[in-house]
C-alpha cells in the first residue's frame, strides 16, 4: 500500500504531535508515525496514583507556542502556575527570588503531567483533517530519491503489514534512539553526568502558592515544582554511586533525605510517591538535517534538567520553524518544496545552533560551578547570588532565559 504526504513526522511525543498541528494549519499534508498505540482512554487511568516522572516544566514561551497552536485553552485547566521561583544553595549564603509581577507576566511558566499534555495534544490532532495518523506504526527504513515527485520513501510497518510512504519531508520526532538519526547515520555525541535524576510526588504541609524551588549541593540541585493542592513535583540529583542506596529508601527515610537537601520549606514533607529514576546525559547532533531530513527535539538535543529547558528547547525549534516557512509567503504546495529542500534545512538548523549551544553552554557552566566543593567557590557563588538579586538587569536576563524568553 502506497500512500502520499507532505511531511512524515515520526514520533507522537510533545515535539511530534505540536509540529503535526502547527504543519497542518499551515495548509501541510502530514502522516505522523507512532510506535506506542494512540489511546487517549489510557492517558487517563492512573491505577495506583504513583507518579511517573512525566511532570513538565513549560516556560512562558511554550506557553505562547501552545497558544498559536490553539490548545492552550484545553490544556489550562491541568497545567499549576509558577509565579516565583526561589534559587538558593546548601551551606552558603545567597538567594536569588524571580517573580512573575516583576517580570510583567501573570506566570513566568506552568507545570502539568505529562499525561495530561499528551491527552490534549492526541485530541488536538485527531480533529485535523490534514493529518493521517498510523499508531501503533514503526519506521523501518527510509531513503531518498529526488528524481521522484516524493522523494523521501519510507517502509512502515503497521498490524504486519508493509505500508510505503511518499512524502517531500521526513522529521525524526523520535527520541534519543531515533530510527530516523540511525537511517541518516548522523553522530550522537554523549556527554553522562555519572548522576541520575530520582522523581517523586510530595505533598507538603502547605500550599506552594505558585513557588518553585531549586537549591544546589555539591553533589547536585534538588528542586520543587508546583503542581496541583499541596502536591510538588519533586527532583533530586545523586551521585551514580548513591542511586541503589537512595532507590532502595523507604519513604520516611526518602522524605529525609530530601528535606536535609532541600531545607524545610511549605512545612513539612509529609507524602511521597514511589520513586523513579533515570540516567543524567546531554546529548548532541551537530549536524540535525541531511538531504531532505530533519531532527527535533530529543533525536537532536537532550540537556540536564537543572535549567528546566529540555522540552522548551525543542518547542522553540518549533516555533522558528513555523515562523520561517510562514516568513515565504507561498501558498502550501510551493512552500512545501522550499522547506524540503537542503538550503532551507541548513539554514534552519544554522539558525538554530545559537541557541542550543547557549542551553548547553549555561547547563554544564551551572553544574560545573554549583558542584564544585571548595569553600571558597562556595562564597563566591553566594556573593554571585546575592549580586543578581540587587542588579535588576542582571536579574532579568537570567529571568528571561528562564522564561524561554532568549
Amino acid at each position: 500500500m502506497q500512500k502520499n504526504s507532505d511531511t512524515i513526522i515520526v514520533g507522537g511525543g510533545p515535539v511530534g504531535l505540536m509540529l503535526a498541528l502547527g504543519l497542518s494549519r499551515q495548509g501541510f499534508r502530514v502522516q505522523l508515525l507512532e510506535a506506542q498505540p494512540m489511546e487517549i482512554e489510557s492517558a487517563e487511568e492512573n491505577t495506583n496514583g504513583a507518579f511517573d516522572g512525566r511532570v513538565l516544566a513549560l516556560s512562558f514561551g511554550s506557553i505562547e507556542v501552545l497558544q498559536k497552536l490553539s490548545v492552550w485553552e484545553a490544556l489550562k485547566p491541568y497545567a499549576t502556575a509558577i509565579e516565583h521561583v526561589h534559587v538558593s544553595q546548601k551551606g552558603y549564603l545567597g538567594i536569588t527570588t524571580i517573580h512573575a509581577k516583576e517580570m510583567g507576566v501573570n506566570a513566568l511558566g506552568f507545570s502539568v503531567q505529562g499525561r495530561d499534555l499528551g491527552k490534549v495534544l492526541w485530541q488536538a490532532v485527531k480533529q485535523q483533517s490534514a493529518i493521517e495518523i498510523l499508531a501503533p506504526a514503526k519506521l523501518q527504513s527510509f531513503t531518498e530519491d529526488d528524481s521522484q515527485p516524493y522523494p523521501i520513501c519510507a517502509q512502515v510497518e503497521q498490524s504486519g503489514e508493509t505500508l510505503r510512504l511518499h512524502a517531500k519531508l521526513i522529521v525524526g520526532a523520535d527520541g534519543t534512539h531515533s530510527m530516523v538519526r540511525q537511517t541518516l547515520g548522523l553522530q550522537l555525541q554523549e556527554k553522562s553526568y555519572g548522576a541520575y535524576a530520582v522523581l517523586a510526588q510530595i505533598e507538603t504541609e502547605q500550599h506552594p502558592q505558585g513557588w518553585s524551588y531549586e537549591r544546589f549541593t555539591v553533589e547536585g540541585p534538588v528542586a520543587l515544582l508546583p503542581m496541583q493542592g499541596n502536591q510538588h513535583k519533586a527532583v533530586m540529583v545523586i551521585p551514580q554511586e548513591q542511586l541503589d542506596e537512595v532507590m532502595a529508601l523507604d519513604d520516611k527515610a526518602y522524605l529525609e533525605r530530601f528535606s536535609a537537601k532541600m531545607g524545610e520549606r511549605l512545612g513539612a514533607f509529609v507524602k511521597t510517591s514511589p520513586r523513579l529514576a533515570y540516567p543524567l546525559k546531554e546529548t548532541y547532533v551537530e549536524q540535525f538535517t541531511k538531504g531532505r531530513a530533519l531532527l527535533l527535539g530529543n533525536a537532536a538535543h537532550t540537556q540536564h534538567p537543572v535549567a528546566a529547558q529540555g522540552l522548551n528547547l525543542g518547542i522553540r525549534d518549533i516555533a522558528v520553524l513555523l515562523q520561517q516557512i510562514e516568513m515565504l509567503q507561498l501558498p502550501p504546495q510551493e512552500a512545501i518544496e522550499q522547506v524540503a529542500s537542503e538550503a532551507f534545512l541548513q539554514d534552519y538548523a544554522k539558525l538554530r545552533q545559537p541557541d542550543h549551544q547557549k542551553v548547553m553552554g549555561m547547563t554544564d557552566s551551572l553544574i560545573d560551578l554549583f558542584q564544585h566543593s571548595s569553600p571558597m567557590v562556595g562564597h563566591l557563588r553566594g556573593l554571585g547570588l546575592m549580586a543578581l538579586q540587587a542588579v535588576p538587569m542582571a536579574k532579568r536576563r537570567f529571568s528571561r532565559f528562564a522564561m524561554g524568553k532568549v
